[in-house]
């Protein structure tokens, strides 16, 4: 589990199912093109994400890709990822989204925490598979011989 720094809190950033990414991928899935670049940039910065202006800067792909998307596949996306989020409290984790309420279950998470919150999920557990794609896309194509 990774873990971050977003606005004094720390969270930790779980994994989703194979099912949920495959869910949130198709959700996602015709933004991807828009958002390619927000995902190489982010998975060759590490440590770069910590950095307001450079994370804000990342993030204005995946806002402006989730403006386009209707508001009940938004409001999946995020149920989801924010699903696999926890905050530290003292020397517990507590979860952040209840699955069950749909809704966040701490009050001081606005939209300036959830939405780094969901892309940094998303990139955690899709980037290897968006990854992987763009490099197979990249591969020389094998000729047959005769």
């Amino acid at each position: 589990m990774e873990e971050k720094q977003i606005n004094g809190q720390t969270y930790r950033l779980g994994r989703l199912s194979a099912f949920q990414q495959l869910h949130v991928s198709r959700k996602v899935g015709p933004l991807i093109p828009t958002l390619v670049p927000a995902f190489l940039a982010m998975g060759n910065e590490g440590a770069g994400l910590d950095q307001i202006g450079r994370l804000a800067s990342l993030v204005q792909p995946f806002t402006e890709a989730f403006a386009s998307m209707s508001d009940e596949d938004v409001e999946y996306v995020a149920g989801i990822c924010l699903g696999a989020v926890q905050r530290q409290q003292g020397s517990a984790w507590a979860p952040v989204w209840s699955q069950q309420g749909k809704c966040l279950m701490f009050d001081d998470i606005d939209l300036g925490t959830m939405i780094p919150l969901v892309v940094q999920v998303i990139v955690a557990n899709l980037g290897p598979f968006i990854s992987g794609l763009l490099t197979a896309q990249m591969q020389p194509k094998e000729t047959a011989s005769a």
